[in-house]
């Protein structure tokens, strides 16, 4: 994922209340889409919780179930300014409310977005996530931190390697208690493929500094670096997350 800083002022939460995808294992046909989003002349906080709104109204207008979660890249680039993601109950009520903006709502969206925030429909990305280990305790703040690695399996090893390395790590008991992670399939041609998408995901920063620590200290590290190799480096592409939809 590419990376650009847009730091919220204010917490403009609607009925607030898990973190990132949700913590519950997810049916076989969930899927997580990522739609970048660049700020406009008029973006603000104020401005931004307006859109959000008008948003959240126009999904209970078209009888939509997503939940939903704006997440702010820790480093800069230039490619978006934050992304909109959403967590679909499967790829068929995704294609139906797509569907069913674009014929009836499309217009009235971008006329009440105007100069707030751009979307990117040339950027849009989906992903048929795996919970692989879920959190000690539902994270029920709104917000949250994660991290994503886009890995290749290194030569001489394989696909087995993984399932044995994330073995390793469920066994460990010492990481954070909003601490989960999940694997993410790409449901659209990336060139290059990655072999496998990583997604850590803490209830804070704090946490996340701290399980790295622990991490560290352990045989894991070396693991990693004998038998995989992730984008866009060790510590992933990290964003901040904040809750706009539960369904």
């Amino acid at each position: 994922m590419k990376k650009l800083i847009l730091f919220f002022t204010t917490i403009f939460l609607v009925g607030a209340c898990s973190q990132s995808e949700q913590n519950s294992e997810p049916a076989s046909q969930t899927m997580v889409e990522y739609v970048w989003m660049t700020a406009g002349p008029d973006f603000n906080a104020e401005n931004l919780a307006f859109a959000i709104n008008t948003w959240n109204q126009m999904i209970d207008d078209m009888g939509c179930s997503l939940n939903a979660n704006i997440l702010t890249p820790e480093v800069e680039n230039e490619g978006y300014d934050f992304i909109w993601a959403h967590i679909w109950e499967s790829e068929e009520a995704r294609d139906n409310c797509w569907s069913d903006w674009e014929d009836n709502h499309k217009t009235d969206w971008d006329n009440a977005i105007a100069g707030i925030m751009n979307y990117d429909l040339d950027n849009v990305y989906m992903f048929k996530p795996t919970v692989e280990k879920s959190p000690k305790m539902e994270n029920t703040s709104g917000t949250f931190v994660n991290s994503f690695y886009f890995c290749t399996v290194n030569e001489g090893y394989s696909m087995a390697d993984l399932d044995a390395y994330k073995e390793s790590l469920n066994q460990m008991d010492v990481f954070s208690d909003y601490w989960w992670y999940l694997t993410l399939e790409p449901m659209f041609e990336a060139d290059p493929k990655p072999d496998f998408v990583w997604l850590d995901i803490w209830g804070s920063a704090e946490d996340r500094d701290s399980d790295r620590e622990t991490w560290s200290k352990t045989s894991l590290p070396a693991d990693v670096e004998a038998k995989f190799s992730c984008l866009p480096n060790s510590n992933g592409a990290g964003f901040v997350g904040t809750a706009i939809r539960r369904s």
